[in-house]
């Protein structure tokens, strides 16, 4: 029996791997680090990835983990001699990128030392030496076959492992610190003695940013202004005061830029400058933060990395370049609507910036900038319904958009109550749609002590209090389903944003308006309940509650039975803190956590996948929310670092065999591939006969439950099948609804 469980795990382990097709990263690619000028195209590194610009004909191209990266938070980039592009991470990675063929080399010597911060600073490369400054020194490696020629820890009277900024190579090389300059002392080739390096301090209050030669003289980027340093004497040059963070010098001009700051460590404006006689202000900014000064082939044009992309201007112009994407990439709660499209929230307490909307190829976003509806742009959470996207902001109710107009439902123009200790500051949490359309929502922390309400077709609200019975304070509800008796269920807690309660359960048994036949009930670990802390819930294919706990999932297999619980199903996902379930087409389960995403099977018995930062695509570990577009087979995951799409054959079955076809066709085979043919257009577990032009039975096996299967063109003995014309034929189980397909496959 234990053998017979290994290989249908192993079946499904592989049915799984072959249904997944690729991945796709999407980040907000304009937070521009650092940029670096590759004759006419611009490499630019962003804490979302990389993108190239290419100036010839006004593209894109982007890297994220999807692409091959190890890492998208990306801190440095620079260029070699062989067009390779060199580019350093937060994590002390170091990447090098090959335009010209794709390939993709780590290099993690840096990323394993025991160091605390191993961040790469910068990349400096000159002949077949890559300068790399890091968090605690500066390492010097081969750009022909990635070598560490030396790593230097301490410079002169500096103390040993001081971050290094940047370094300027002239005669010499002039290391910027976080404690000053050093320079290596002529004649002295080990550079790692600390005692082959001198040291440059202005005082113990300012902090160089970057240096460079300019007239004869060494100017340094400082956070009290532009110093020069000439005759061993610094003395104040430039922009006396402005924290100045970098100086480049083009055309025999010296260019600089400057930020200040608000009292809570914003940005408040950045400026761009150049220095010939004066300071000259070339380009100010508020709100966003300049990074480094780069110049177009021709030198007509300025290129400045910014949190608000990369600037290019030139005298007449200013222009933003980056790729499309989302406008934030904490993509923190998502939903894929009738129409299959992507909506995303975006945050609260101000740090919101509306909705984000992706239609598969494109993103926008709905905020107070383009919608007035929207008088708030923390919209935190968002669900969908096969009428209707809703909106659910922090503080000022929530949005309804139907067939394309948008409805504004707050303290202002409903009689719903806010918190206790604002009654206007309206927080409405995840809103479901019931089978007759009706929109059921939760108040958070309503001080009315109405949890639940119900926005009806007729457009009227009615909200429902909760007996004594069930609590006797205010409880904060979070999240919500509605099972097949019309069951609202949800979570709750006395606190605060973690759900300590345990679930609830209402049902208005049919009558909106007749309060008297309402049935309240709440479920704790003295029902079974594994632990209060509900964190997301779900409902499968089967009707079936799946319950997240922060400390793995329950399981509420008869919602007519409210203390039916079952705790032993999903035993991979034991201890684990389920943060998001989804459901897909053929009743497998999606499920977010803190170590990545769980996917079990359709019982929870088999786990089929933990898919983490290290061993995907996935740029981080810890899961916001997880989509799935049912007719297209996607799987969205959302995190704080940008969206993951997942491309798999899980899609929803039709209805019937109409639309049945196969590719690729004709399908080409060797020995020495492993081509699947795709069979598309299938219904609900179809079953499915191969047959020759002769009516002999080649092979035949069930989908895997949704509108799309595979077949790996061998025969029922494992045997890749000759050249020839063959008959694919897909029925029911009862045999009352056959469909079929021809496919020519061509045997090399």
């Amino acid at each position: 029996m234990k053998k017979i469980l290994i290989v249908i795990l192993l079946l499904n382990g592989l049915l799984f791997a072959q249904s997944v097709r690729n991945w796709q990263n999407y980040s907000d690619f304009k937070n521009v680090v650092q940029s670096c000028i590759d004759q006419n195209v611009i490499w630019s590194a962003t804490d979302g990835g990389v993108f190239a610009y290419h100036f010839t004909d006004s593209s894109y191209q982007v890297l994220t983990k999807s692409e091959g990266l190890i890492s998208q938070n990306i801190t440095s980039v620079a260029k070699d001699a062989n067009g390779k592009i060199w580019l350093g991470t937060n994590e002390g990675y170091i990447i090098i990128y090959t335009p010209s063929s794709g390939e993709v080399k780590t290099i993690l010597e840096i990323y394993k030392t025991d160091k605390p911060i191993k961040s790469i600073n910068n990349i400096l490369v000159s002949g077949d030496t890559a300068f790399v400054s890091t968090a605690f020194g500066l390492s010097l490696i081969s750009t022909n076959d990635f070598s560490f020629i030396e790593s230097i820890l301490k410079f002169g009277s500096f103390t040993t492992e001081t971050p290094v900024v940047n370094i300027l190579l002239s005669n010499k090389i002039y290391v910027v610190t976080q404690a000053g300059i050093a320079v290596n002392k002529a004649g002295l080739t080990n550079l790692s003695a600390p005692e082959s390096w001198d040291n440059l301090i202005i005082n113990s209050s300012t902090s160089i940013n970057k240096a460079v030669w300019f007239n004869n003289a060494l100017y340094a980027a400082t956070n009290r202004g532009i110093y020069k340093y000439q005759n061993n004497q610094w003395t104040l040059g430039f922009l006396s005061g402005s924290n100045v963070l970098d100086l480049v010098v083009q055309n025999q001009k010296l260019y600089s830029i400057a930020a200040e700051y608000n009292s809570d460590k914003t940005v408040n404006k950045s400026s761009l400058y150049d220095h010939t006689d004066t300071d000259n202000l070339l380009l100010s900014l508020n709100s966003s933060l300049f990074r480094d000064i780069n110049f177009t082939e021709d030198n007509n044009k300025i290129l400045v990395s910014s949190s608000s992309g990369l600037i290019l201007l030139d005298v007449n112009n200013t222009d933003f370049i980056y790729p499309n994407g989302p406008k934030t990439s904490g993509i923190i709660d998502i939903t894929v609507d009738a129409n299959n499209n992507l909506w995303s929230a975006t945050g609260k307490n101000g740090i919101g910036v509306g909705a984000l909307k992706f239609d598969g190829q494109n993103w926008s976003t709905v905020s107070t900038l383009n919608n007035d509806e929207f008088i708030s742009n923390d919209v935190y959470k968002v669900s969908s319904s096969k009428n209707a996207v809703y909106f659910s902001t922090w503080g000022r109710g929530f949005l309804r958009l139907k067939e394309n107009t948008f409805q504004r439902f707050d303290a202002e123009n409903t009689e719903l109550t806010g918190i206790p200790t604002a009654n206007d500051f309206l927080v409405i949490n995840d809103i479901k749609e019931d089978e007759n359309g009706n929109a059921w929502f939760l108040n958070y922390w309503g001080a009315d002590k109405k949890p639940i309400g119900v926005l009806t077709t007729e457009g009227n609200i009615i909200s429902y209090q909760q007996p004594n019975s069930v609590s006797t304070q205010i409880i904060n509800v979070e999240n919500m389903v509605i099972d097949q008796y019309n069951t609202k269920w949800f979570s709750g807690d006395l606190s605060g944003d973690v759900a300590t309660e345990g679930l609830f359960y209402f049902n208005d048994n049919g009558t909106l308006t007749n309060l008297s036949d309402d049935v309240w009930g709440k479920i704790t670990t003295t029902n079974g309940l594994r632990n209060r802390d509900v964190r997301a819930l779900a409902i499968d294919k089967f009707g079936e509650i799946i319950i997240g706990t922060s400390v793995g999932v329950d399981v509420i297999p008869n919602p007519s039975s409210p203390t039916s619980i079952r705790n032993d199903q999903y035993f991979s996902v034991r201890q684990e803190t389920i943060n998001s379930i989804a459901v897909d087409p053929i009743n497998q389960k999606w499920f977010g956590t803190e170590k990545g995403v769980f996917l079990t099977t359709s019982d929870g018995t088999g786990l089929l996948a933990n898919y983490t930062k290290s061993n995907s695509p996935l740029p981080s570990d810890n899961i916001k929310s997880i989509a799935i577009d049912e007719n297209n087979g996607t799987v969205y995951i959302g995190t704080d670092f940008g969206l993951t799409a997942i491309s798999t054959l899980f899609i929803k079955p039709n209805e019937d065999f109409s639309d049945i076809s196969v590719y690729p066709n004709p399908i080409t085979l060797s020995s020495s591939t492993n081509l699947n043919l795709v069979i598309d257009g299938l219904i609900e577990d179809s079953e499915i006969k191969i047959l020759d032009v002769s009516g002999n039975l080649i092979n035949e096996f069930r989908s895997i439950g949704g509108r799309t299967t595979f077949w790996d063109c061998k025969n029922s003995n494992g045997e890749l099948i000759p050249s020839g014309i063959y008959i694919i034929v897909a029925y029911d189980s009862e045999v009352n609804q056959v469909g079929h397909a021809k496919v020519a496959v061509l045997r090399k």
